[in-house]
């Protein structure tokens, strides 16, 4: 491998010494609302002398050749359609392609008028009036600390931030990380990540392999009708797609693992192309280097994703997949005070299987309208195993088993009608078939047997229908309006969850923004199927558990500054009922799901709990721009809930404010005409509220001979301020044909030791702190040909 690389570098080098570089930039120009090709609309590549570009043809497609090497601006303009400026267009060695939507313009005009300086970081779904953010896939390679990773990426935006180092859990305003919804190519797909269990949405690494992902939206709150069973925040990732013309090829190697990348046309005639990417874990080799990344034990994955388009005149269908398989043993033998999974004389065997294949097509109907149906299949398998051991690390005993499986067939059928420039809408139907064969147990020492804890094979659905309205009575006002309707057939319970959002662009600087919505979210399924042996008989006391639901209430601002800077304000009040907590009086809540890896829950719940989540945020960003960007975000927040009890207290994830500042500079080099390089410094600095906890008694534990938490100050204390500063150094050289990128991400400068866990040990008398990651170097070499 290493000979290979050897001889494509000098075969980029040799190619480059005697051709001027040189690209091509191609794509695909639609209406947003109908799909319907734009025909004759002006491309151009802006900011080079003399200005080259191209007309779109009666398929709306354009090309424009001899593009030189370097970031360019790329102007679109239509009559009687809002222009679309895009910077910092990136073109190496690898063909850009561009697919393109634009929005008709409520007021006719004569003639278009493209701004220099035009606002970067216009979301994709129109739909959304507010907590929405988009992000390029350059983002999540460029944001120090990100890991290529669009979770850990998000961590930095305004009201998010990362439960832990150890996975890539993201905690939106104060909302549990399991109230995250994650949907790719219009599809509810189950969590993406390796190591995951079920009924979470994080995992140490991802599956979403952002090399095969394209720009997408991130939404925190308030998020349009189409979108359900979430109550924190919405992934809407969509899959890039190949080149349709020539084969092109990628080879990575970095902290997630060795990686092959290929794409390239299936039939240049019909233009269908395929996209497919295999990676497999290099932890392995870190390991071996002497790098410590959280754990003893040696995490093993590998993962795939692809990605297949035809289009035809009038539609376009894709097929689509993602899965992964990883399996991790941590012994209790080879763990220390620094691991963060292991569990004392404790050997945890896991083994995930998770996959997703699927397929969605587009039709056109008339000039105005589309249809787009997808249908997908999804499997995800947990294999368990927990054996106790002697204080020797001898003679195991299996003291926890689980094989289960949750499967789903899932759809959505949605129909897109533009009435015209200022009125539009869709409605559509959204239904998930779950699958499911739930088997795990426990050992009970008082019983000296093991008792089931789930027995179940069978199915349910959870059927949604939505419909929403856009009305657009100027350029300056914009109005959504729509409503989501979800029924699950194992409760018989149906919700009605109204949506609304309106903006005003009070002139080319300033925007007000409102969002108001009902959501309602189903609780981790396996919980439904909880059973208790009662005098013989099985019994299912979780199984009529109501949804969670949550009213989401937003008013931003935001305003333009000189240089391409921009800030924004959001306020926001979110007030949630139906809460699970337990039958008798405790401080129990399921608000706190997913703040550490224990997922046993009481025995009896019902949907007495409230909580509310209210804060303010602030961003303040400007996109890379002439070789320099910076955004900085900053919350202020209180995450509180009531429990059976009748009292209120913090969640476990009211760390009360965040902080985040990256920045980043790009240096480009050009050697004449042979090749051109790059050097990029991007730095990151984290502050956030400590994690809370509860504390100890400590003379009750000393008696008992175990932990014994103090539960009437449930959650008040907190871990010391988590702070972190992450330097990522990159060098890119772009040839002809080829091109090598080096990068070096350098996470927790400081080696400041953040807290992840606290525990008390009864047996000794003493304290045990084990430590978030320290100091943590990761290579990354990148080769696209």
């Amino acid at each position: 491998m290493n000979r290979f690389i050897l001889f494509v570098f000098i075969f980029s080098i040799s190619n480059s010494w005697s051709q001027e570089l040189t690209q091509t930039i191609r794509g695909s120009l639609k209406d947003k609302q109908t799909f319907q090709p734009i025909i004759g609309a002006k491309v151009i590549v802006a900011d080079v002398e003399p200005i080259i570009g191209a007309v779109t043809d009666l398929d709306g497609k354009f090309r424009i050749e001899d593009v030189p090497v370097g970031r360019h601006q790329i102007a679109v303009s239509f009559v009687g359609y809002e222009p679309i400026v895009l910077n910092n267009i990136d073109v190496g060695s690898k063909e850009v392609i561009l697919n393109l939507e634009m929005v008709e313009s409520v007021v006719m005009m004569n003639k278009v008028e493209v701004s220099a300086n035009k606002e970067k970081g216009e979301h994709i779904n129109k739909m959304a009036t507010v907590s929405v953010r988009p992000f390029s896939i350059e983002e999540s390679n460029r944001f120090a600390g990100s890991f290529n990773d669009v979770a850990r990426m998000a961590q930095n935006f305004a009201g998010v931030q990362g439960a832990d180092d150890s996975r890539n859990d993201i905690v939106i305003r104060g909302n549990s990380p399991t109230g995250v919804l994650y949907r790719m190519e219009g599809i509810d797909i189950p969590n993406p990540n390796h190591f995951a269990r079920f009924g979470t949405t994080g995992g140490p690494v991802s599956m979403l392999n952002n090399n095969v992902l394209a720009n997408s939206d991130f939404m925190t709150g308030a998020f349009p009708a189409e979108y359900g069973n979430a109550i924190a925040g919405v992934f809407d990732l969509k899959m890039r797609t190949g080149n349709n013309e020539k084969h092109e090829f990628m080879f990575q190697m970095g902290f997630n693992g060795a990686e092959l990348m290929a794409e390239g046309p299936i039939s240049r005639k019909t233009g269908a192309s395929y996209l497919v990417n295999y990676r497999y874990s290099t932890l392995a080799l870190f390991k071996l280097m002497g790098i410590n990344f959280g754990s003893t034990a040696l995490p093993n994955y590998q993962d795939a994703s692809f990605k297949l388009n035809f289009p035809s005149k009038r539609g376009l269908t894709s097929v689509f997949g993602m899965g992964g398989l990883s399996s991790i043993n941590i012994l209790a033998e080879d763990a220390d005070s620094s691991d963060l999974f292991a569990l004392d004389y404790s050997n945890t065997y896991f083994n995930s299987q998770v996959g997703v294949v699927g397929g969605s097509h587009r039709q056109r109907i008339g000039d105005k309208s589309y249809i787009n149906a997808s249908v997908a299949l999804q499997g995800n398998i947990n294999k368990i195993n927990n054996d106790t051991v002697d204080t020797d690390y001898q003679n195991p005993f299996l003291t926890y088993h689980s094989n289960s499986f949750i499967g789903k067939v899932a759809s959505d059928v949605y129909y897109n009608y533009k009435i015209n420039a200022k009125n539009a809408f869709k409605v559509g139907l959204h239904t998930d078939v779950w699958l499911l064969n739930l088997n795990d147990s426990v050992y009970v020492n008082t019983f000296d047997a093991f008792e089931v804890l789930r027995s179940y094979k069978g199915n349910t659905v959870l059927i949604q229908p939505y419909a929403q309205y856009m009305y657009r009575p100027t350029d300056k006002w914009t109005f959504n309006a729509g409503f989501h309707t979800q029924t699950l057939t194992l409760t018989n319970e149906t919700v009605f969850e109204p949506r609304f959002g309106a903006a005003w662009d009070v002139s080319k600087k300033d925007r007000i923004s409102v969002g108001y919505g009902l959501h309602s979210q189903m609780q981790p399924i396996e919980i439904y199927y909880k059973q208790l042996e009662v005098n013989g008989q099985t019994t299912y006391p979780t199984r009529d558990l109501k949804f969670t639901k949550s009213h989401h209430a937003v008013l931003g601002y935001q305003h333009r500054f000189k240089y391409g800077i921009r800030a924004k304000v959001e306020g926001y009040y979110q007030y949630l009922y139906d809460v699970p907590v337990t039958v008798e009086p405790t401080t129990f809540s399921m608000v706190n799901f997913g703040a550490d890896f224990n997922t046993s829950l009481p025995d009896h719940l019902d949907n007495d709990g409230t909580a509310t989540n209210y804060g303010v945020e602030l961003t303040v960003e400007k996109f890379l721009d002439k070789g320099f960007y910076f955004l900085v975000t900053s919350s202020l927040y209180e995450s509180k809930y009531v429990a059976s009890n009748g009292l209120e207290y913090n969640s476990a994830f009211n760390g009360n404010f965040t902080f985040n500042a990256l920045a980043g500079y790009e240096f480009r080099f050009k050697e004449g005409k042979r090749f051109k390089s790059s050097l990029t410094i991007d730095g990151k600095f984290t502050y956030n509220g400590g994690k809370r906890f509860t504390p100890v008694l400590v003379d009750e534990s000393m008696l008992a001979g175990y932990e014994i938490r103090d539960w009437t100050m449930t959650n008040t204390e907190r871990y010391p301020d988590f702070i972190k500063g992450n330097v990522r150094v990159g060098f890119k050289m772009v040839g002809k044909r080829v091109t090598n990128e080096w990068a070096l991400d350098m996470t927790n400068i400081t080696n400041r030791r953040n807290i992840f866990v606290q525990e008390f040990n009864a047996q000794t008398g003493l304290w045990q702190t084990t430590y978030q990651t320290g100091f943590l170097p990761i290579f990354q070499y990148r080769l696209y040909f």
